[in-house]
């Protein structure tokens, strides 16, 4: 529009503007030179209005109530994008992370959070979030086709370990957040792909459940190999000891034997005993 409408920052009141992507997704950002406020320093980038743009459009198609820039009535936190149930029976932020943060200070903010009653998520598109896993978050991806798709951070547990589900959209992986599908997980095994083993993952209660089976069958087999180990070695020690007897009774045969002999030959040539040998002639 000319002129430009009336739009301010709702921390600084600097004007905004309407701008749109290269993918056709429309948002909103500041006009140049704009201050240092809150917003600004916690991403101001188009690539994080993008993806908080990306949240907000895929929860709303996950059927999530979604606003953006949420803050906590006392101010102790803001979410990028607050989602909430239409019934009004719970609330997460979908957080945005592309700057540096550390696993301490996102784990002190997610949970400020939990301590109003917002659960949260946290996304990045980043190669590897040092923080990915320290509290409930996802890796995300551009699929070949376009559209965003979780790459890390959702698993299936498949027999002996986790691997990673292929190609799930964010919108699916919202709804399935929403609709608790799907809950954070510490996961008690190997994590069976080329990335890095997580604190945390989201998955599917019967996941969590089929590993929790497979441990404790796990835990049984071990019992039995030990208790298979400990027969093997209890039988080995009681040949030895068996062994071990017989050589000492041999042992004292042998010497019985000797000694009779060392005293018969004694008697023979009229030597003292224990002296042997040819008497002198």
């Amino acid at each position: 529009m000319k002129p430009p409408a009336p739009i301010a920052c709702a921390e600084c009141r600097h004007p905004m503007h309407a701008k749109t992507s290269y993918s056709g997704l429309r948002f909103f950002a500041h006009a140049p030179h704009a201050p240092d406020c809150e917003i600004a320093r916690q991403g101001e980038s188009e690539a994080h209005h993008l993806l908080k743009f990306e949240l907000a459009s895929a929860a709303r198609d996950a059927g999530a109530h979604a606003e953006l820039e949420v803050r906590a009535p006392d101010g102790s936190w803001r979410a990028d994008v607050l989602a909430t149930d239409p019934a009004g029976t719970w609330r997460m932020a979908l957080e945005a992370q592309l700057s540096p943060i550390t696993a301490p200070d996102i784990t002190a903010r997610t949970e400020r959070m939990r301590e109003d009653g917002v659960t949260s998520c946290w996304f990045s598109d980043r190669p590897r979030p040092p923080w990915l896993g320290a509290v409930p978050s996802v890796r995300l991806a551009t699929a070949d086709g376009g559209g965003l798709v979780v790459a890390e951070g959702l698993v299936k547990f498949t027999g002996s370990g986790w691997g990673v589900p292929p190609g799930v959209s964010l919108t699916d992986f919202l709804r399935w957040v929403f609709t608790g599908k799907v809950l954070p997980h510490a996961p008690r095994t190997t994590l069976w792909y080329p990335l890095r083993q997580l604190a945390q993952v989201w998955t599917a209660p019967p996941y969590a459940t089929a590993e929790d089976t497979y441990l404790v069958e796990e835990a049984k087999r071990q019992r039995e190999l030990d208790g298979q180990r400990a027969r093997f070695q209890a039988k080995a020690a009681k040949k030895r000891a068996e062994s071990d007897e017989k050589n000492a009774v041999s042992r004292r045969a042998a010497l019985e034997r000797a000694t009779k002999a060392d005293a018969d030959a004694c008697r023979l040539h009229g030597t003292p005993a224990g002296q042997g040998g040819r008497p002198r002639s």
